[in-house]
């Protein structure tokens, strides 16, 4: 086993003093010990029922189940996310069609109507509480237990999505 002397001092030490093992041979090297019939210990270290902290996925991925409908802005102050890993799971999430662009920037709209504008996106698919994980050519959905894969774009579509990806940017 590839155990430090000392780590395996401390676990035998703990076993000891909840009577989960005891002594067989004191004198003899080295000290052979024997489990107590009956007992069942629980080893100092992970706690296995202890609340995990949630990943920054997981927060951004609750807060578009609740707001449904959202800015990047938004989910910065929903999720206390940075806006990178924002945009980040969000570029994934709009690749495989999970997550489609409602509002773009309009470009071609005078300043005084783009003025406090941001892109609004729409959750497309709420499959269920766990985020989904974004691979290059595939995403795994932890609700689904299954991989979906890259979705194929009509070429007419495509060109407007690209409009608007870029207007994300």
């Amino acid at each position: 086993m590839d155990v430090s002397l000392k780590s395996a001092q401390m676990v035998i030490g703990h076993l000891q003093e909840l009577k989960a093992i005891e002594t067989v041979s004191v004198g003899v090297k080295p000290v052979v010990y024997r489990a107590v019939q009956g007992a069942t210990p629980h080893l100092p270290g992970k706690n296995q029922t202890a609340v995990r902290p949630k990943s920054q996925r997981q927060k951004i991925w609750q807060a578009m189940r609740f707001l449904g409908e959202f800015t990047i802005s938004d989910l910065e102050a929903a999720s206390e996310s940075s806006r990178c890993s924002i945009e980040r799971f969000i570029s994934d999430l709009v690749r495989f069609e999970y997550v489609i662009i409602k509002r773009g920037l309009q470009l071609k709209a005078p300043m005084a109507q783009r003025t406090g504008s941001q892109v609004r996106y729409r959750l497309a698919k709420n499959t269920g509480r766990k985020y989904p994980i974004a691979r290059t050519n595939e995403l795994y959905d932890q609700n689904l237990k299954a991989l979906v894969p890259k979705p194929v774009r009509n070429p007419k579509t495509q060109k407007k999505q690209r409009e608007l990806n870029h207007a994300m940017a």
